[in-house]
């Protein structure tokens, strides 16, 4: 059945709501032989979208690219689609594919708060501000101040009862940042310290260095007599 002008319009802009959408997933490749197209799956928020380029051999065909869209509640129950993507990229693609369009890998952000805290404690700094952009609830575990004792923790022997009463008055968090910020000042300073130490030793030791070059350039030594 032909699409009416109106049904075309409402479909194009259909597929470039998908295509807009945050990108979970992207894989290009040419189709298995005989055919020789070139196809494009993208997986966003909103749903699955299909690309094709068709590859003739005859200069006098016209071909034009075509592009497919899919609901994401629409991708687990769309045969065709799927038989799509396993016949070009695989069986493993096209799970993931239905996996991320029905959310159903989306574990973690399903446990309870205190086991989220617990998995983040044992991540490094950088994986934990980076895990904070992932999404709501990974943000309010990374942002909980039990997970950023347990790294202050991690940084440092004991807490002290002065630093409880300042984490109760600000946070953890501050308290941890804070805390490093001066930590970074002591190197520095310490750094400075050992470099002038390293230095005057190199000073001291200059005139033995000397009579050392001048005995190897045949320069006479005087030695005194006891």
């Amino acid at each position: 059945m032909e699409q009416t002008p109106q049904q075309r319009k409402e479909e194009k802009k259909r597929r470039r709501f998908i295509a807009d959408a945050w990108v979970l997933f992207e894989k290009t490749g040419q189709a298995p032989a005989p055919s020789k197209d070139y196809c494009q799956l993208l997986v966003t928020t909103e749903g699955v979208l299909w690309r094709w380029w068709r590859i003739s051999l005859r200069r006098s065909a016209v071909v034009y690219p075509g592009e497919w869209a899919v609901d994401r509640e629409d991708v687990e129950h769309d045969e065709r689609l799927q038989g799509e993507i396993e016949r070009t990229f695989g069986r493993d693609v096209k799970d993931q594919v239905v996996h991320l369009s029905t959310r159903s890998n989306d574990f973690l952000s399903k446990l309870p708060q205190k086991l989220l805290v617990k998995i983040a404690s044992y991540l490094t700094l950088e994986d934990v501000i980076a895990m904070a952009h992932c999404s709501k609830a990974f943000r309010r575990c990374c942002l909980t101040d039990s997970l950023w004792r347990n790294i202050f923790l991690q940084h440092h022997n004991t807490i002290t009862p002065e630093l409880e009463q300042l984490a109760a008055e600000h946070s953890w968090r501050k308290i941890f940042f804070t805390d490093k910020l001066r930590l970074q000042m002591l190197v520095s300073r310490q750094r400075s310290q050992m470099t002038i130490k390293r230095n005057n030793e190199n000073a001291d030791q200059s005139p033995v260095d000397g009579a050392a070059n001048g005995a190897s350039n045949g320069t006479p030594i005087a030695v005194e007599e006891s």
